[in-house]
């Protein structure tokens, strides 16, 4: 083990838990902005110990100037290594992380689960916008609601249930922190950062160009697409593919083998066996960089199918709930837009393992025949079930609130904390809290 590892390990050690303390909480990576900064303050001015760890100059930069974290250039073991002993010098009662599939959130889940610490584990709202999910052990393929039942529901009190935070999109001032995030990753973090990196880094002016190219192409297409779109409101009844960015965690390691370009390449064949006035939409997602190529290949594929132009369509913009309004039927990997398909009781078909992988709301299925089936036959499931599901969700899983505009992360804040409160000590704390 290198000498530098042994330093850290004796540095943890340092910390030592505040007299009179509620709660003892360990911050790993927030979301690009400034809300793990926030939510650090509010938890001390609450009176909470906070403990924050950083893997990398963007990470540092959107942290307190008061209470420095503590900043880590580890490996994957190094990491694993220093976080148990981390552990094991301070009593814990939570770890608080944005995205339980990074590498480093994945062994701190795991070390969590050995030393019986409670993980709050936070991601974009399952359902948007207005919301954050926040949901204990892990979210998507990791959630608790991976096993849930309808016989096994329990009725739930209607003030558990929260209601959304009334707001607009935050996609402008996410897409803002994030570049400002990743700027300073690539630019000032070192080369040992790479490690617990959970995307890789790019050079500053390509990166930079795609995303104006990108960005500008999106543009562009709210007024080219406006024909198509109005066209799709007098014509409903298509079925919509909502795509996923290529890159995106869940993609890659949630998808049971499934990609977008075999997903659309298995929706045109599909398409080509269907009634011959069947549509497909492919709604392209507003982060993918690789929308242009994307859109060429869809192109290519149906000409060499013999696909009329006006049997399916290739959108860059467009609200995702009012495309499902006017669609028969849905297809996803395990895209969060499978929840606007239920929200509307619209037949969903399931590929990939997604929170709401439910037989009982959504049709699953593993290959292209039964995407195929699906395109012919296809009934949405019992709006009582799904209201069940999603009186779960919210009361489990969500918050009010945004990662991104000022006033979500106030609100974010405030809940995640009261979350948090209502956790249980670990039993290091309550020995303490006797003595």
């Amino acid at each position: 083990m290198p000498k530098g590892i042994f330093r850290m390990l004796f540095e943890a050690s340092e910390n030592t838990r505040a007299p009179g303390c509620r709660k003892s909480v360990l911050l790993l990576q927030g979301p690009v902005g400034p809300f793990f900064s926030e939510l650090e303050g509010e938890l001390r001015a609450a009176g909470h110990l906070v403990r924050r760890v950083t893997f990398n100059a963007g990470d540092n930069l959107f942290s307190s100037r008061v209470h420095r974290p503590k900043r880590l250039s580890l490996n994957l073991n190094e990491w694993e290594s220093w976080l148990r002993f981390e552990l094991t010098c301070n009593p814990t009662d939570c770890i608080v992380l944005f995205g339980s599939s990074r590498p480093a959130h994945k062994i701190a889940r795991q070390i969590a689960q050995q030393f019986n610490i409670k993980v709050l584990s936070l991601e974009e709202g399952y359902l948007r916008s207005g919301y954050v999910t926040a949901e204990l052990d892990g979210n998507n393929q990791h959630s608790r609601l991976t096993s849930w039942r309808s016989q096994n529901h329990q009725s739930i009190d209607a003030g558990s249930v929260p209601s959304p935070m009334a707001m607009s999109s935050s996609f402008i001032a996410m897409s803002v922190w994030g570049a400002i995030y990743y700027l300073a990753r690539d630019v000032f973090s070192t080369a040992s950062d790479e490690h617990l990196l959970h995307r890789p880094s790019e050079r500053v002016v390509p990166l930079a160009w795609n995303w104006c190219s990108h960005m500008a192409r999106r543009g562009v297409a709210r007024i080219t697409e406006f024909p198509t779109q109005r066209d799709l409101r007098r014509k409903p009844g298509y079925i919509l593919v909502p795509l996923q960015v290529s890159n995106d965690s869940q993609i890659q390691l949630a998808a049971r083998g499934w990609t977008a370009q075999k997903l659309v390449d298995a929706c045109l064949n599909s398409l080509a066996k269907s009634d011959a006035n069947q549509r497909v939409v492919f709604k392209l997602h507003p982060l993918e960089r690789k929308n242009a190529l994307i859109t060429r290949l869809i192109h290519r594929k149906a000409k060499s199918l013999g696909l009329r132009a006006e049997r399916f369509a290739v959108l860059n913009s467009g609200r995702i709930g009012e495309l499902t309004a006017h669609s028969s039927g849905m297809v996803v990997i395990n895209s969060t837009s499978g929840f606007s398909a239920l929200h509307h009781n619209k037949p969903l078909l399931v590929l990939g393992d997604a929170v709401f992988r439910h037989d009982e709301i959504a049709t699953t299925g593993n290959s292209e025949e039964d995407i195929r089936i699906f395109f012919q036959h296809r009934q949405a499931k019992a709006s009582d079930v799904i209201e069940q599901f999603f009186d779960t969700l919210k009361s489990q899983c969500l918050v009010p609130g945004d990662f991104y505009v000022a006033a979500g992360r106030k609100t974010a804040v405030q809940h995640i904390i009261r979350k948090l409160e209502q956790l249980p000590l670990s039993y290091a704390n309550i020995k303490e809290a006797n003595v």
